[in-house]
């Protein structure tokens, strides 16, 4: 383990509400939340009760030239 890393490991734990397969929904209840502010989790390094909206592959998309090219078969 290293310095950075907080004494007490506990997972992040969520809810998949809607996952469209571009758009993904989780649900943080305030179980959990308090859950791993009592594990010594800074406020700061985890996610407040409540629906957070993602997209998947946002990344790639604002970075198309990271893209991996597909090779051509002879």
């Amino acid at each position: 383990m290293s310095d950075e890393e907080p004494s007490t490991f506990r997972p992040f734990v969520f809810t998949v509400v809607e996952d469209d397969g571009v758009n993904v929904t989780i649900e943080i209840s305030d179980e959990d939340y308090q859950a791993d502010l009592a594990a010594g989790i800074d406020e700061e390094a985890t996610m407040k009760p409540g629906r957070h909206k993602f997209k998947r592959g946002g990344f790639l998309a604002r970075h198309p030239e990271l893209k991996i090219k597909e090779e051509k078969s002879a």
